[in-house]
């Protein structure tokens, strides 16, 4: 056998090396944080995640804090890692059902849940990776170990095409209203920009087609078509278009290739029960990277932005409304759902203030109207389904480069349009500490309600008037190898 083939493909074991192809994956919140609140990130396009580990080298602004979460990237080579890190959660609630937001469809039930990780990759050059994560979770009397993440991915040039299970979140916000680092991976194949394309400014974009896999109570194995375009003609300023539908599905109509331009814009897409006919969503958002560092030298960076979207359209090219223009683009977006924030950085606290609107109207559909839009009851977009608003500060202090902490203060009020409607207050202290290759976490919550909401979907409410009191708790730690 030729040896050299055997050198190339020998199993590489040596400690923290990670192809720079790889995702950052979208749960890894405190990489993002500290990518988001570097002064380099007026020059880049954060909202589009996952993006890959190459991408985040060149972002980072203080890499002791971080590079332990993403090892250290190597030359782009032939090898296998079988095994990239390992992780164990042990977490404690006292609620029947607890979902972690931005977790990757972490929910706990109550007692004692754990999650265990543990994944690697296959590196084949500079231009193709394989990746795969293994969860195992206990709890009560589940037990089950399943690939939870995998994929092949491939870059030629500024893009890359990704076929496999992951998870895609859209927007400017901590939590995404079309998709969000909430919902659980699903299987997908999706293109993306890799690096910005150059015209008139800087423009990126990622195009998917997801495969929900699962049986529902309404429709079982509905697809998912998400697009995001984002141009930034400045520095300072940031537009960006979001267009997702969840369609199709057992017992409905698929869709051909040369159909999707039709179903992206929706000419077709109020005709109730047409092949068109899906639980879809479009908006708008822009993001301002305001200089105040010349004035305040302790502010790093301050960032502010806003979305809205809707999940109905009125628009001269849809056949019901052809022929009528709305002022001032032509189309006129219903049913609206926004977002607004900022997120402030100085070298040594990273402040974020959120406020969330959903509208009723969200995330149910005639078609898809018991489940609706979820994966494995997990919501695709925002944490707390529709009908809700939400408003969350989060501030993080580091004491060094290898420890911070970290407080939360979150209130959040479902249904607004029904009564009685439920308030839910909670505080969440949390810290982390890196010793070389070892990160450990803790985080404690307390959350209080006034009424409750037991039926734990995102899209329906069983409001009982009674209040509540909760306590979780969670303990991590990873070995990255």
């Amino acid at each position: 056998m030729n040896v050299r083939l055997l050198t190339v493909f020998i199993v590489f074991y040596t400690c923290c090396l990670a192809n720079p192809l790889l995702n950052l994956n979208t749960e890894e919140y405190i990489v993002y944080e500290n990518l988001e609140s570097s002064s380099a990130y007026p020059y880049f396009n954060f909202s589009i995640k996952p993006f890959s580990l190459e991408k985040a080298y060149v972002i980072v602004e203080n890499p002791g804090r971080i590079k332990t979460y993403m090892n250290a990237l190597s030359a782009p080579g032939y090898y296998w890692k079988p095994l990239n890190s390992l992780t164990m959660k042990v977490m404690h609630t006292t609620e029947d059902f607890f979902l972690l937001e931005n977790s990757a469809g972490t929910v706990l039930r109550k007692g004692i849940n754990l999650y265990n990780f543990a994944d690697g990759f296959l590196s084949t050059g500079k231009n193709f990776v394989l990746y795969y994560q293994i969860r195992h979770v206990k709890r009560n009397r589940l037990q089950k170990v399943e690939l939870f993440r995998g994929y092949a991915k491939f870059k030629i040039g500024k893009v890359s095409l990704q076929a496999g299970k992951d998870n895609v979140h859209l927007g400017p916000g901590r939590f995404g209203l079309f998709l969000s680092s909430t919902a659980e991976p699903f299987f997908l194949i999706k293109i993306q920009t890799e690096e910005s394309f150059k015209v008139f400014g800087k423009w990126d974009f990622i195009f998917l087609k997801g495969w929900l896999k699962e049986k529902r109570k309404d429709i079982d194995n509905p697809n998912l078509l998400a697009l995001r375009v984002v141009w930034k003609p400045f520095d300072t300023l940031e537009l960006g278009g979001t267009r997702s539908a969840l369609f199709g599905g057992k017992g409905r109509p698929g869709l051909k290739l040369t159909e999707y331009p039709k179903m992206i814009i929706g000419s077709e897409e109020n005709i109730p029960y047409s092949k068109y006919d899906s639980d879809g969503y479009g908006g708008w958002d822009i993001s301002l990277n305001l200089p105040v560092n010349r004035i305040f030298k302790s502010v790093k960076t301050l960032r502010v932005y806003y979305q809205e979207a809707g999940t109905d359209i009125k628009a001269w090219w849809q056949k019901e409304d052809r022929g009528k223009f709305y002022f001032p683009f032509g189309f006129k977006l219903l049913f609206m759902s926004y977002v607004a924030g900022f997120l402030m950085s100085t070298d040594k606290h990273i402040l974020r203030l959120e406020f969330t609107k959903v509208s009723d109207k969200w995330y149910i559909h005639h078609i898809y109207g018991i489940e609706g839009y979820t994966y494995r009851g997990i919501p695709l977009g925002h944490p707390y389904g529709r009908d809700s608003r939400s408003l969350i500060l989060s501030h993080r202090f580091y004491f060094s480069k290898s420890s911070s902490f970290k407080y939360q203060l979150g209130l959040y009020e479902k249904p607004l349009t029904e009564k009685p409607s439920m308030k839910r207050y909670f505080i969440s202290l949390g810290g982390e500490k890196r010793l070389k290759s070892l990160i450990l976490r803790l985080a404690l919550r307390y959350d209080r309600t006034h009424n409750y909401d037991k039926n734990p979907s995102p899209v329906h409410f069983k409001i009982v008037r009674e209040n509540k009191n909760f306590f979780s708790f969670q303990f991590a730690i990873s070995w990255r190898l």
